[in-house]
């Protein structure tokens, strides 16, 4: 017996195989003890028995590490060994549930971790059906056609829709890195000035900030240097040649000459890289050579047209090489990062269209487009990063807004589609309930198995076929039918309807 089929037996305490006439209430579900904190008939507290509580079992999900429902595992919660010798599901020889046991039983455990993996199953609508469900083949009807009346049940006719493939995940705004940069001095010296302010719009070229450096200064002058010596070398070289050519030089000199003007060149050439790496132009090096400027004051310049976001010197401040000052960011266009689940990635593509929707900024919708997805799922959290590029030309977003984003997975086939209503969770499985065709006052529950969440609606990949009459409204009174016996007397929201 798998361990799903136990639990659902045990929560459900019989196997239900004739229809249930509403408001009629188990007499072995009304003997169930009633009282949390108390020891239960399996040796445990109530509170914490997934027997005597089967709600456990869905509420706690999966235990990542062992592969079985939380609520059953014994080797996180050891308590619970006296609990299944209680229930009779305990392999003396392996010491652990017979359930679970994959020594006696290979196929133990195998239908828990399928469920737990598939499709990321985290949620329960993404659950597959569970083979042990027995609630399935259990009708309800209604005791008569006032109590159907009563009940207020509506109805639908499952037939193929448009699937509009809409994802709604958590998204959180940032800058746009690729317009985004720290402004630093690439040489340590004073700050004498910074002419810009926070929130003040710049212009790629402009100043930021002027940085008094002894570096520069003998920089600028290494290169006046070694241009004189270049010129020197270079009529040095001319003389001696014109010696040899009148035969009274020597070929000697004339190569010496012309080495150190190579040098000097060379020299020359390793001054203005010098300088560039700096952050000189080419402009303002060509302008050191020819007017001889020597000063120490280097100029920190925009690279792209954008705001002033960050601003941490004054002058006075005597700063490092690469300690940045200022930060400016092009605020025009800003992104969204997205976490997207596993099971997102049949669907997500580049390109495709995204709404982002703020908390901060109700009513208000921004459109974007998907730029990059991750290559790496987040081994913590399990989700995958992607990254939304939103146009921002009222300047309304801001960096670490959250908010959600919708991704248009595109309308490309159509499906079976159940409001989300007509669907409900009945213990271990999605169930809706379709209308018997002969008798208007009994409803046959239907395993289902779900696909794509499109909003209000639910794909239907197995369970149900076109022409099917469902319940929509009023689905959870049907629900609370079919567990009626592991929930207790009295506690149906459809008493009142009793004849």
């Amino acid at each position: 017996m798998s361990m799903f089929r136990l639990c659902v037996l045990i929560a459900l305490g019989l196997a239900l195989t004739s229809p249930i006439p509403l408001g009629v209430t188990s007499q072995a579900s009304a003997q169930q003890p009633a009282i949390d904190g108390q020891p239960c008939l399996h040796g445990v507290d109530r509170a914490k028995c997934p027997f005597c509580d089967p709600t456990r079992i869905d509420r706690l999900g999966m235990c990542k590490e062992h592969g079985v429902p939380e609520a059953l595992c014994v080797q996180c919660k050891p308590y619970l060994k006296s609990a299944f010798i209680a229930a009779g599901d305990w392999c003396e020889e392996h010491d652990t549930p017979e359930s679970q046991c994959r020594v006696c039983n290979p196929d133990a455990g195998e239908d828990a971790s399928r469920r737990a993996t598939a499709a990321g199953a985290e949620l329960r609508w993404q659950r597959e059906p569970s083979l042990g469900c027995i609630t399935s083949s259990t009708p309800v009807t209604l005791a008569s056609p006032e109590a159907l009346a009563a009940a207020g049940l509506e109805y639908i006719q499952v037939s193929p829709r448009p699937l509009v493939r809409v994802i709604e995940r958590n998204a959180q705004v940032t800058y746009n890195t690729n317009r985004y940069a720290r402004v630093s001095s690439r040489a340590a010296g004073v700050v004498t000035e910074v002419l810009r302010d926070l929130g003040e719009t710049v212009r790629a070229g402009d100043t930021l900030a002027i940085v008094e450096s002894t570096e520069l200064g003998s920089a600028k002058s290494d290169l006046l240097q070694s241009i004189e010596l270049m010129g020197l070398w270079k009529a040095n070289a001319k003389r001696e040649q014109d010696l040899l050519a009148k035969g009274v030089g020597i070929e000697r000199e004339v190569l010496e000459a012309n080495t150190r003007l190579a040098e000097a060149r060379i020299t020359a050439s390793k001054a203005r890289q010098r300088l560039r790496n700096l952050g000189l132009s080419g402009e303002q090096v060509a302008a050191v050579e020819t007017e001889g400027d020597t000063s120490p004051l280097l100029q920190l310049l925009a690279a792209f047209d954008g705001l002033v976001i960050e601003r941490s010197a004054v002058a006075g401040d005597v700063v490092e090489s690469g300690q940045a000052i200022m930060t400016i960011a092009d605020t025009s266009t800003m992104w969204a990062m997205v976490d997207l689940a596993e099971l997102d990635l049949t669907t997500v593509r580049l390109d495709q269209p995204v709404t982002l929707m703020l908390d901060g900024l109700k009513g208000m919708v921004f459109p974007g487009r998907l730029t990059w997805i991750s290559t790496a799922v987040d081994p913590g959290t399990r989700a995958l990063r992607a990254r939304v590029e939103v146009e921002n030309a009222r300047g309304l977003l801001r960096a670490h807004m959250f908010g959600r984003a919708r991704i248009n997975a595109g309308e490309d086939r159509a499906a079976l589609l159940l409001p989300k209503e007509a669907v409900q969770w009945e213990g271990c499985c999605n169930v809706a309930f379709r209308r018997s065709a002969s008798d208007a006052l009994t409803f046959q529950p239907v395993r289902l198995m779900l696909g794509f969440d499109a909003g209000d609606h639910y794909e239907v990949l197995q369970g149900l076929e076109a022409g099917d009459t469902v319940v929509s409204r009023g689905s959870f009174i049907l629900k609370n039918e079919i567990l009626k016996n592991s929930v207790g007397a009295g506690c149906c929201e459809v008493d009142h309807l009793k004849k």
